[in-house]
């Protein structure tokens, strides 16, 4: 928190401006303005450019926090809100698997363009103290590959090694010659990534606080990347290498993530909002802490007597519903877990809890024994003081894996939705209501209809290349659209 304090002074003072004026804004440039970039305090200004890409300005960050929620079905508008929207139109579409991916594409890809700007400014630049420098490059390299991480699992067929549908690798310098630039395979798009990570690992400060790329993010955003690529004993072995870091363990409760967040080393990596960003976080409120977005009954019933219950799910409030019948009292559950009480929770990109569970699942996809695979979820459970489930067949250790990433990691940066995604498609429709009568209607009318909306699920597994990339760079497109 100094550190950003103190790049803020920096800013104040390169330009000359008011500290009433400076906070009303975002930095005064990004990190891709020619020739502004010339010193040691411009990069570290610009740097907090580059870190404002992180896939969301406050506003956005509220639909892309949850998203990944509505269509594993853990999260929904009222059921009984039939008409209208209650908080955006996407609320209706989101469900069956339709998504607004141009936000995400646009933060990231922006993002990736600042850094590699960034990068290349600093090259002739040392009136750096000490190794500030060298850490600069480690945390440019580890927000390039979060933001590739993430257009990976959104718009890549990432489980399949050997797919064609990978990332636009974009590490050059845009120029009207690079603009056009095809896909790489999947499994090259990974090994990209690594290799920014291993730059990170190498260069990155050590962990000071969530808001900060670090060396331990660093290694556990590789846990993460080494588990997609099926590379279990590597993630394990990584995982282990992160574990291993004290000042990140487990909070000593769950609540404590949430309501106090700054007190826990638990989040590796998160976007934290300033104070300026106050009233766009609003929306959180008007969403979460309105019944107007809440949890599904699905999701409460699987929650049942779980101890984290009351961390996750708010009291029942009543609901403005304009289109109700008079005399009609309309209530809904409210999403505790994301609007604390000063309302400046971060968005959470890795979490050590994550960790435990990545290592859970890489153990049992290996071969390892379900007891093994087990021990991990019973350190979660145990510090959620939640009793121990069963886990001697393969069917309850997929359902105790699973169902642990719903409930420690729900409505966190689409985590439901990557895990019933991974478990098989009907492990989908057991969470997500609309989506399973929707496939009820096409089952209806006939096997033809049935085998095309199945079809329809696995190509909706990830969203379409937006039409911003497309209509410039006609690259291939996703299965489906």
């Amino acid at each position: 928190m100094k550190r950003y304090i103190n790049i803020l002074l920096i800013s104040v003072l390169l330009f000359g401006c008011s500290t009433d004026d400076f906070l009303e804004k975002l930095p005064p440039y990004e990190a891709d303005l020619d020739g502004a970039i010339t010193n040691a305090k411009k990069v570290e200004l610009a740097l907090i450019g580059v870190y404002a890409n992180l896939s969301a300005d406050a506003y956005d960050s509220r639909d892309i926090m949850v998203e990944g929620s509505f269509k594993a079905g853990t999260m929904r508008k009222p059921e009984w809100w039939t008409r209208g929207n209650a908080v955006w139109f996407y609320e209706r579409y989101w469900p069956v698997l339709y998504g607004n991916g141009s936000n995400e594409w646009s933060y990231d890809y922006g993002l990736i363009k600042n850094a590699n700007f960034l990068l290349s400014a600093i090259e002739g630049i040392d009136d750096f103290e000490g190794n500030r420098k060298e850490e600069i490059v480690g945390e440019l390299h580890f927000l390039k590959a979060l933001a590739y991480e993430r257009l990976m699992l959104r718009f890549t067929q990432h489980w399949d090694m050997d797919s064609k549908l990978g990332l636009i690798i974009r590490n050059d310098l845009p120029s009207i010659e690079n603009v056009k630039k095809d896909r790489s395979t999947v499994a090259d798009s990974y090994e990209m990534i690594l290799e920014e990570l291993e730059i990170a690992i190498d260069y990155c400060p050590d962990y000071s606080g969530c808001s900060q790329a670090s060396k331990v993010a660093a290694k556990a955003l590789k846990t993460r990347v080494l588990f997609q690529m099926e590379r279990y004993s590597d993630c394990i072995s990584m995982a282990d290498e992160v574990l291993a870091h004290a000042e990140n363990a487990l909070a000593p409760d769950y609540s404590t993530i949430f309501s106090d967040w700054e007190s826990t080393g638990e989040i590796l990596f998160g976007r934290v909002f300033g104070d300026t960003e106050a009233s766009s976080l609003e929306t959180r409120i008007t969403s979460f802490s309105s019944g107007k977005w809440g949890p599904s009954s699905n999701y409460i019933n699987l929650l049942g007597d779980d101890p984290r219950y009351n961390a996750i799910i708010g009291d029942t409030v009543v609901v403005d519903y304009r289109y109700g019948t008079a005399g009609t009292v309309y209530t809904n559950p409210t999403v505790k877990k994301l609007v604390n009480s000063s309302n400046n929770l971060p968005l959470m990109y890795l979490r050590t809890a994550e960790i435990y569970l990545l290592k859970a699942e890489a153990i049992y996809r290996s071969g390892g024994t379900y007891e093994n695979a087990y021990a991990p979820i019973a350190a979660i459970r145990a510090r959620a003081g939640a009793n121990p489930v069963p886990h001697a067949t393969q069917e309850e250790i997929e359902t105790a894996i699973c169902n642990e990433w719903l409930i420690e990691m729900s409505f966190e940066n689409w985590h439901e939705y990557f895990a019933l995604r991974r478990f098989g498609a009907e492990k989908l429709l057991e969470r997500n209501d609309i989506l399973r009568e929707a496939l009820d209607k096409a089952i209806a009318q006939g096997s033809d209809a049935e085998a095309q909306y199945r079809q329809r699920i696995e190509n909706f597994r990830i969203s379409s290349v937006p039409s911003s990339e497309t209509n410039g760079n006609p690259v291939d497109q996703n299965p489906g659209y």
